[in-house]
């Protein structure tokens, strides 16, 4: 009781302060600048997608159904409303190739195509032109035609990721998957040498282990990982850890919260171990799908308007959820950090400010060298609450915002916690931490 009322005090004594401190920093920290305009041309360093800064950037978003059978959410209105309201930074554009798709009718498939292309460059998003094939072997020659189209018309711009195969069955990536990959990434780079592309792995793009073990000798391409939450578990985040500890990156370009054929039940659990892993590894993921489908990894409930502007209520359970995790994510800054590429003259953690706070803090440091940054919050017991940083940066200053009440996967009660900085430099490392105080 004492505890809960000495939190009590201090919260009354620093709202007024909070309340002014945000409401001055607000026009410093907003930023109105569109996805594409912050983050530019995506490129791959290591095992992590980076931005034109060089910084790592994680993209959250949603896929799109098979364009050939719930083609109707193809339009702009629909991106549009997925950018403003679930604060999408990406959508996957799934093109039907076989079962009626693009080799029945490819000017009707491109079609739909081109019109998520546009609305995406219009509205500052990137977008992810999937070649969404089970058996993309067998029509090389239409998969590089559509490629060279697309490249040729829209190349100039960032916006854009070539998804090459969908998902490879239970075939060789050694004799199948990988020929096929080379002849595509090559006919895409004779025309766009710049953009990224996701290159599918067997097993329904789940064997990346499998591809990293022979990779690509081509640039900027990263590795397709696909998973069902409630059927893809542990083992397949080994697959994972696999490629990253290998030096390649990864783009999670679908999955779903339930079964593998996309019903039974949601795995909430499983869910949140899934996000919670991409979140660490800076993995950027869309989800599957947008569709108003009676299946339980659809979005939307039937019926949902075509051009967006649904209420809680036409949103499935599975729809909410992500929307949330999206939300959240792209707006809540989680890896998401500010840097100033002017070189300080030590290591050094800068305390948070405001100290104490309410629900957000601003965490800053400098390094001097390149270096391999570790940056954690624990709580007074010594138990790990978040990592908001672990990867390679080059020196500068850098800042980003820890928000105790939406961070995914985290309970975190009111008191002192304490911020610790590890960088490894040339073969040294150095430390430093501060205290500070959540009122909640």
């Amino acid at each position: 009781m004492q505890s809960q009322e000495h939190c009590r005090i201090l919260k009354l004594i620093f709202t007024a302060f909070l309340a002014f401190y945000f409401l001055m920093s607000f026009t410093v920290l907003a930023d109105d600048s569109t996805a594409v305009e912050k983050h530019g041309l995506l490129t791959v360093t290591g095992n992590r997608i980076v931005d034109q800064h060089g910084n790592p950037v994680v993209l959250r978003g949603m896929s799109l159904f098979w364009s050939q059978w719930i083609g109707k959410y193809y339009n702009y209105d629909c991106v549009k409303w997925l950018r403003d309201d679930w604060h999408c930074t990406v959508i996957r554009a799934a093109m039907a190739v076989e079962s009626g798709g693009y080799l029945s009718n490819p000017e009707v498939e491109k079609t739909k195509i081109k019109t998520v292309i546009d609305a995406c460059i219009d509205l500052g998003i990137y977008v992810i032109l999937d070649w969404h094939d089970h058996n993309a072997q067998n029509h090389q020659d239409q998969a590089i035609a559509f490629f060279e189209e697309i490249a040729d018309e829209y190349g100039e711009y960032p916006n854009l990721i070539y998804e090459i195969f969908n998902e490879p069955l239970q075939v060789s990536w050694a004799s199948v998957v990988k020929p096929y990959a080379n002849a595509v990434v090559d006919a895409i780079r004779a025309i766009d040498g710049d953009n990224l592309i996701v290159v599918g792995t067997p097993t329904w793009s789940q064997d990346v282990d499998v591809a990293t073990a022979s990779p690509l000798v081509q640039t900027n391409i990263a590795y397709a990982l696909h998973f069902y939450a409630r059927t893809h578990k542990s083992s397949f985040r080994n697959k994972a850890m696999t490629a990253l500890n290998r030096g390649y990156a990864l783009f999670v370009s679908e999955f779903g919260t339930c079964e593998s054929n996309g019903s039974g039940e949601m795995d909430v659990v499983e869910v949140e171990t899934w996000m919670n892993f991409m979140e660490y590894h800076q993995i950027s993921w869309c989800n599957w799908s947008i569709a108003d489908k009676e299946e339980t990894s659809a979005a939307l409930k039937p019926g949902a308007s075509e051009t967006g502007g649904w209420s809680a209520d036409q949103i499935s359970e599975s729809g909410l959820l992500i929307r949330n995790y999206i939300i959240n994510g792209n707006t809540g800054q989680i890896n998401d950090i500010a840097v100033d590429r002017q070189t300080p003259a030590e290591f050094r953690l800068a305390q948070n400010y405001p100290n104490p706070f309410n629900l957000s803090t601003r965490l800053g440091f400098s390094m001097s060298e390149d270096a391999e940054v570790l940056l954690q919050i624990y709580d007074l017991s010594g138990q790990l609450v978040r990592t908001l940083q672990h990867n390679y940066l080059p020196a500068g200053h850098y800042a980003c915002i820890w928000n105790a009440d939406t961070d995914v996967g985290t309970q975190v009660a009111c008191g002192i916690y304490l911020i610790r900085l590890e960088a490894w430099s040339n073969c040294r490392c150095v430390t430093d931490s501060k205290k500070m105080v959540l009122l909640k």
